[in-house]
């Protein structure tokens, strides 16, 4: 096991071992293999094909971190499965505001939606791709972020539920 810890991924052993790297590090499928043959990559290295977003993605957080090593583990160990897990993120700014994140919405295609008191200090933001939920922003609404999840990973039309999302009083696990 390698570990490593920097501002962006470095790259130089896995160039070296003649492993394929890209902008986002070092090039993955959606199974975390590498293009060498039983090397498997994970965390802040990691550029990997997102059975998720449809596209490859490169996530820096601790959380995503431990996500990937454990499915690579799994992976050599023989699941063979791909990682379809729904990035997460979070920073707490000092102990005024509590802000996360799941996603990641590299763009979106309407306006976003906010749900909850702007004013207050207590919101979500939903950015839509083609109907679908792209990515979500809480700022103390921590429980907005599971049925963001969920309808991401699900990959759940909410053309139509945009009233329900905006309404903080709503039930979201009713959209499916």
């Amino acid at each position: 096991m390698v570990v490593g810890a920097g501002v962006r991924p470095d790259t130089m052993l896995a160039q070296r071992a003649g492993i394929e790297v890209g902008d986002g590090g070092v090039v993955c499928d959606a199974k975390l293999r590498t293009s060498a043959e039983g090397i498997y990559a994970a965390g802040d290295c990691c550029s990997y094909d997102s059975v998720v977003h449809g596209r490859r993605i490169h996530v820096e957080h601790w959380d995503v971190s431990m996500q990937q090593g454990m499915h690579a583990a799994g992976n050599m160990l023989g699941a063979d499965a791909d990682y379809d897990v729904v990035p997460y993120f979070f920073s707490d700014l000092a102990d005024w505001a509590s802000l996360e994140y799941v996603g990641p919405a590299e763009d979106w295609d309407e306006a976003p939606i906010w749900r909850g008191d702007r004013d207050g200090g207590e919101f979500s933001v939903w950015y839509l791709k083609d109907g679908k939920v792209a990515g979500a922003l809480s700022v103390e609404r921590s429980e907005d972020l599971a049925e963001a999840r969920r309808l991401l990973a699900d990959r759940v039309d909410v053309s139509g539920a945009r009233e329900k999302i905006a309404d903080p009083d709503s039930d979201l696990s009713e959209i499916s």
